[in-house]
């Protein structure tokens, strides 16, 4: 008796239902944990080992090293991770994915779950008929769960017995006996089968059904297994061909070293398996003697596989990283005009982190260049002799050209476009996600930094004003006191691009902007003092001194601006809580 269409079917549609499980249980988890979850590997990476044990837990919690290969591949895209700290994570993945197996040979084969898995599915449905959030999706985890087990039972149970096909049994013991050439053919066929199941952890299920049967010899299973390692990493790298380089640079990172622990162990393919089998008997497990023990040896050699790989590549995490740069060149983008948004792009509202990244992104840039530019344009200055390395009071005392400029056109033409699209975005990310307190607390603060850059504008505005009645006057009091005042905003500027550089700790980036503020103050103050002894001494007359207090008032709001964006917009942080309550006490009179 071969092979009919209605064991096919019935195989099929049980491979099918042990997926939908899968996807359902996947879902689930990711729903429950998802945010948690996204935080830790945006937070917890800053070194290979923190990022191979934050893939790791990761992977183990939602059952789906694809999942976190993609969250990896945005995050990389988004700028939240580099590359060398995404390959850590996703050789932490390769770990975590590991233990699907071992779920599937203990509790599949050891305890048959099958046999308890629709009565336990009574207590998934009821919690999903609930309509909180988390019950129904612990009841939708559990629905996934049971299905899994359902669909491999059902899988073990049409897969037909060896006696009934002799002929089908005795081609693939044939392509099995034929040393390095079959061990290729079969890690062939198992990169297929991933390919085309798009699930390793199908793949997986697959090859442990067949191997515990007695359909595969345990060497072709474990070669299958090894080409399941290939195929699950072309799920990220073709989501990865519609996004930017460092997310197919990240993609292709796991390519390489995943291709890299295979042809090792392809290599050394006899003696990794005789430690197999030496550690399988150690645990009292004989795949050769008993077919019982045969899906558990295939989960430890998953297991060891990827352990072994992960240790012996995490001291290369960086040649990777500069081979598949090499690998992938990044190409120059085409300039973006500074009036339309670069980073609010749809593909990063998938997850919240990288969504919110993009909205800090862009007020940054909407800070550096259109609120630095209007600064120095409206103090006659060069944006790069602020930014340089020239004495400061040298570049304003070389400075006295003040160009009439038009703030409200300047505002039209690039403020307020990449401010609507700040907004918009933040709205978009409001309503798609169901935000924390503290991700929420993340959007007001960026929506209220665009805000202070109106404020800015216009103070600006105001202060040009003043400045262009004064700049060129015969009075040199008055000219010295508005270069003080120039000088001011030169300084700030050039404190704050400083305070930005990614190296600087946040600690520090937070004392400078504090000690900065005091300094404002204190030349305020100074500006009062000062302005009314040279009335005194008649260097200036009372209109102009009524004039340098106003405009000296009016850059202390400017400043007080600049500095609040910049903190606002600092990135890693005190929370929005704590960052708010320091704030008013900073800024207090």
């Amino acid at each position: 008796m071969g092979f009919d269409l209605g064991i096919t079917a019935n195989l099929i549609g049980s491979l099918g239902l042990f997926l939908f499980g899968m996807k359902v249980m996947s879902d689930a988890l990711m729903a429950l944990a998802g945010n948690s979850m996204r935080d830790i590997m945006a937070r917890l990476t800053e070194n290979r080992f923190k990022g191979v044990l934050t893939g790791l837990f990761i992977t183990s919690l939602i059952q789906s090293s694809s999942a976190t290969t993609l969250m990896v591949v945005s995050f990389v895209n988004a700028g939240l991770l580099k590359l060398t700290e995404a390959i850590g994570v996703i050789m932490g993945a390769n770990i975590g994915t590991t233990l699907t197996a071992w779920l599937i040979a203990v509790l599949g084969f050891r305890v048959q779950m099958g046999d308890i898995a629709l009565p336990f599915m009574i207590v998934g449905v009821a919690l999903y008929l609930r309509n909180e959030h988390k019950p129904k999706n612990w009841g939708l985890f559990i629905i996934g769960f049971s299905l899994l087990f359902v669909g491999l039972e059902m899988m073990k149970t049409f897969v037909p017995d060896l006696g009934s096909n002799p002929v089908v049994y005795d081609f693939i013991r044939g392509l099995s006996g034929n040393g390095l050439l079959s061990t290729l053919l079969f890690l062939a066929i198992g990169t297929l089968l991933t390919l085309i199941l798009q699930s390793s952890s199908a793949t997986m299920a697959i090859t442990l059904v067949a191997a515990g049967e007695g359909w595969l010899p345990f060497d072709a299973a474990a070669a299958l297994i090894l080409g399941e390692n290939v195929g699950t990493t072309i799920t990220a790298n073709l989501a990865a061909l519609v996004a930017g380089t460092r997310a197919r640079r990240a993609a292709l990172a796991h390519l390489v070293f995943n291709v890299i622990g295979v042809i090792w162990v392809i290599v050394l393919f006899e003696l990794f398996m005789g430690l197999i089998h030496g550690t399988s008997r150690y645990l009292g497990a004989s795949p050769l003697t008993n077919p019982e023990d045969v899906p558990i040896s295939l989960a430890l050699f998953h297991s060891l596989f990827n352990i072994m790989n992960t240790a012996l590549l995490i001291g290369f995490v960086r040649p990777i990283a500069r081979l598949v740069e090499y690998l992938l060149k990044e190409k120059p983008q085409p300039v973006r005009e500074l009036t339309r948004p670069r980073y609010l792009r749809d593909e990063f509202l998938k997850y919240p982190q990288t969504a919110i990244h993009a909205l800090l992104l862009e007020s940054r840039r909407l800070y550096r260049n259109a609120i630095f530019e209007a600064a120095s344009r409206s103090i006659g200055i060069h944006r790069k002799d602020i930014i340089s390395n020239r004495s400061i009071e040298r570049i304003v005392a070389d400075s006295r050209g003040l160009r009439p400029m038009d703030f409200e056109e300047f505002s039209h033409t690039r403020i307020q476009p990449i401010y609507t699209a700040v907004v918009d975005y933040a709205s978009k990310i409001q309503e798609t996600f169901e935000l924390s307190h503290e991700q929420n607390g993340q959007v007001t603060l960026i929506k209220h930094a665009n805000r202070d850059v109106l404020d800015i504008l216009r103070n600006l505005a105001a202060f040009h004003g003043d400045l262009a009645r004064y700049i060129r006057s015969d009075n040199s009091a008055i000219r010295a006191e508005y270069d003080k005042l120039r000088t001011q905003v030169v300084r700030l500027i050039r404190d704050i691009a400083t305070q930005e550089a990614p190296e600087t700790p946040v600690e520090a980036r937070e004392q400078l902007l504090t000690e900065l503020w005091k300094k404002i103050q204190d030349a305020d103050n100074r500006v009062v003092i000062e302005t009314d002894r040279l009335i005194r001494v008649d260097a200036i007359t009372p209109r102009m001194g009524a004039a340098l207090i106003g405009s000296s008032a009016t850059m202390r709001h400017i400043c007080k601006d600049l500095i609040k964006v910049a903190r606002r917009l600092g990135g890693a942080g005190p929370s929005y809580d704590e960052l708010e309550m320091e704030f008013e006490e900073l800024m207090a009179p």
